[in-house]
C-alpha cells in the first residue's frame, strides 16, 4: 500500500490527476482517498494506462451520464462528492469528457469565502492602525499596562496573520483553477481588430469614437438604453476595453440593436452557446473574478419586437435580486465599518481638533462613504425601476 499526502491536492486538479495517471503507469492503482486528511492510497499491480479526471457532483450517489459510459467512463473511487472517473482509451480517442461545473461552483463559493476573510481582516487592521495613527499624530498620552493574560492578543494577531496569508494563497490557487476551467471565450466573437497604430489613426480622424463608462455595472439598465442610443444616432459599438470601462465606436448608418447586460457567477460554454443560439452576440466578458459580467447584443428590424435576453419577468427580477445582493453584501459592510470610523474621527477631531492626519482621515473616509454606498445605492435604484417597469407592463 502506498499513500500520497496531498494538502491542496483540489487546488491543483490537473496536477492531481497527473500524478494518479503517472502511478497507474508505474503499477501502482488507486483504491482510495480521504477528502478530509488528504490522503491517497495505491496499491502495487499491473502496469496500466489510464485517463482519469475529478469530479464533484451534487449528490454523493449520482451516476455518470450514459454518454460518458458509452464512451468508457467509469467512476474509479469517490469520497464524499468527489470522485475520481477513470477511462482506459487514450485521451487523444475520447469524445467526452466528465463536466468540470461542479468543481467551478465549490471553488467560487470558497473563493468567496476566502474573499470574505479578507475583507473582514483588512478592515480589522484598517481600524486599529487608525486608532493608532490619530493616538501618535495628535500626541496623546498611551498608557501600557501589563497584563497577565498577554499571549492572549499576540496568539490572536499571529493567528490573524497566518489566516491572511492563507486566505491570500487560497484566493490565489482557487482563481487560476477556476480560469483554466471557464470557458469565457466567445468564438463566435470575432472583430475585425484594427492595429494600435491604425486605431489610432481612425480616433485622430474622429471615425472611432472612444467613450468612458465607469461603475456601469451598478445601473446595467442605463448602459443598456445608452449604447442603444448611440446604435440608432449611428455608432456602432466595435470593442469594449479589458476593463469594461472604455468603449470604442465606429461612425456607420443608424441601427436598431438591443444591448443586455449580464451578471453570471458562472459563465461556461453551455452559457455562451444557448444564448449564441437565439440569435445573440457577445461583445464583452469580463476578466474579473469578483464580477462577472457579459454584455450581449442582437440586432432587429423596425418591424420587430425589442428582444430580451430573457423573456421571462419573474427571472429578470430574480436575476436584479442577485446583482443587489451580491453588491450590498460585498460594499455594505465596508460602508458600515468606515462610518464607525467616521465618527470615531469626527469625536476626536471635536475634542482636539480636525488638524493632521485627522482631518486627511476623515475626508478620505467620508468620501469612501459616498463612493461605497453609491455603489449600494445605484444597484437597490436598478432593482426599483426593473420592478417598477415589470408591475407596469403586467398591468397592460
Amino acid at each position: 500500500m502506498k499513500k500520497v499526502w496531498r494538502p491542496f491536492w483540489s487546488y491543483d486538479i490537473q496536477k492531481t490527476e497527473q500524478m494518479i495517471s503517472e502511478l497507474g503507469q508505474e503499477g501502482y492503482l488507486l483504491v482510495r482517498m480521504n477528502r478530509w486528511t488528504r490522503c491517497f492510497f495505491f496499491e502495487k499491480g499491473m502496469p496500466t494506462a489510464l485517463s482519469c479526471q475529478i469530479g464533484y457532483s451534487r449528490l454523493k450517489n449520482e451516476t455518470l451520464s450514459e454518454g460518458l459510459m458509452e464512451d468508457g467512463w467509469r467512476k474509479g473511487v469517490q469520497s464524499g462528492r468527489w470522485y475520481i472517473a477513470v477511462n482506459e482509451k487514450q485521451p487523444m480517442l475520447l469524445k467526452t469528457f466528465p463536466s468540470r461545473e461542479g468543481i467551478i461552483k465549490r471553488s467560487l463559493q470558497c473563493k468567496y469565502l476566502f474573499a470574505s476573510i479578507l475583507i473582514y481582516l483588512s478592515v480589522i487592521a484598517i481600524f486599529i492602525a487608525s486608532m493608532f495613527s490619530v493616538s501618535f499624530f495628535q500626541n496623546t498620552s498611551v498608557e501600557v499596562e501589563e497584563s497577565p493574560l498577554w499571549f492572549i492578543p499576540i496568539t490572536a494577531g499571529a493567528l490573524a496573520i497566518i489566516l491572511g496569508m492563507f486566505s491570500v494563497y487560497s484566493f490565489l490557487k482557487l482563481n487560476k483553477l477556476i480560469k483554466s476551467f471557464s470557458e469565457n471565450q466567445d468564438p463566435s466573437k470575432r472583430n475585425e481588430a484594427f492595429s494600435k497604430e491604425r486605431e489610432k489613426h481612425l480616433i485622430n480622424e474622429r471615425e472611432l469614437i472612444v467613450k468612458r463608462k465607469i461603475g456601469w455595472m451598478y445601473a446595467p439598465d442605463q448602459l443598456e438604453k445608452w449604447l442603444e442610443e448611440k446604435e440608432r444616432k449611428g455608432f456602432h459599438l466595435y470593442r469594449v476595453s479589458r476593463t469594461g470601462t472604455v468603449f470604442y465606436f465606429k461612425k456607420g448608418n443608424p441601427r436598431q440593436v438591443r444591448y443586455c447586460a449580464d451578471y453570471q457567477n458562472i459563465s461556461n460554454e453551455q452559457y455562451y452557446e444557448m444564448h449564441r443560439d437565439a440569435g445573440w452576440k457577445s461583445v464583452f466578458t469580463s476578466k474579473s473574478s469578483l464580477q462577472k459580467w457579459t454584455i450581449w447584443s442582437r440586432a432587429y428590424g423596425a418591424l420587430e419586437e425589442r428582444p430580451n435576453l430573457y423573456s421571462d419577468k419573474i427571472h429578470r427580477l430574480k436575476h436584479a435580486r442577485k446583482i443587489v445582493f451580491s453588491y450590498s453584501l460585498l460594499f455594505l459592510p465596508i460602508t458600515l465599518v468606515y462610518l464607525l470610523n467616521l465618527s470615531i474621527f469626527i469625536s476626536n477631531g471635536s475634542n482636539f481638533g480636525f488638524r493632521g492626519l485627522n482631518a486627511l482621515n476623515t475626508v478620505m473616509y467620508t468620501i469612501c462613504i459616498f463612493m461605497f454606498g453609491s455603489f449600494v445605492l445605484r444597484t437597490w435604484l436598478y432593482y426599483g425601476r426593473l420592478k417598477k417597469s415589470s408591475a407596469g407592463q403586467s398591468h397592460q
